[in-house]
């Protein structure tokens, strides 16, 4: 796929709070309750499918320069986006994956690659495995 950049001025992602070290939202929470928070997200389908369709809906830019990025960990970002759009949590919460059980993990990382393949069928792109939308590392990009 062919790669759309756009300046960081330009993400949606930015100004909810993604790159933010704490939520927008002032809170007393610790670390370890807001990486909890991110993994109960993640498990709940619902909640996390309704996160997904807020960010492809409405990060046009954000989605662009991420998604049709085929060297990053697309099913991260969206996962870590569908927090900060839908609860308000920054992406330095990621941790929380790492909470959830391997099928719970599989689960989430299946229903984040809905979205990306929901994304790049739109996009005239064709549908990706699990594998082939993996992030590509130094030792797979030669």
């Amino acid at each position: 796929m062919k790669r759309i950049f756009h300046t960081w001025d330009k993400w949606e992602c930015y100004p909810a709070g993604f790159y933010e070290e704490k939520p927008i939202t002032e809170t007393e929470k610790s670390k370890d309750e807001l990486e909890l928070e991110y993994a109960k997200f993640l498990s709940d389908e619902k909640r996390f499918r309704a996160g997904l369709n807020l960010v492809l809906s409405n990060w046009k830019n954000s989605c662009e320069h991420y998604l049709s990025n085929e060297n990053m960990n697309r099913i991260a970002w969206l996962g870590q986006s569908a927090a900060c759009a839908a609860i308000g949590l920054p992406s330095s919460y990621r941790g929380g994956f790492h909470k959830l059980s391997e099928p719970e993990k599989q689960r989430a990382d299946s229903i984040a690659l809905d979205a990306l393949n929901e994304w790049l069928f739109l996009h005239g792109e064709p549908i990706l495995t699990m594998e082939k939308a993996q992030s590509k590392t130094e030792a797979n990009l030669y």
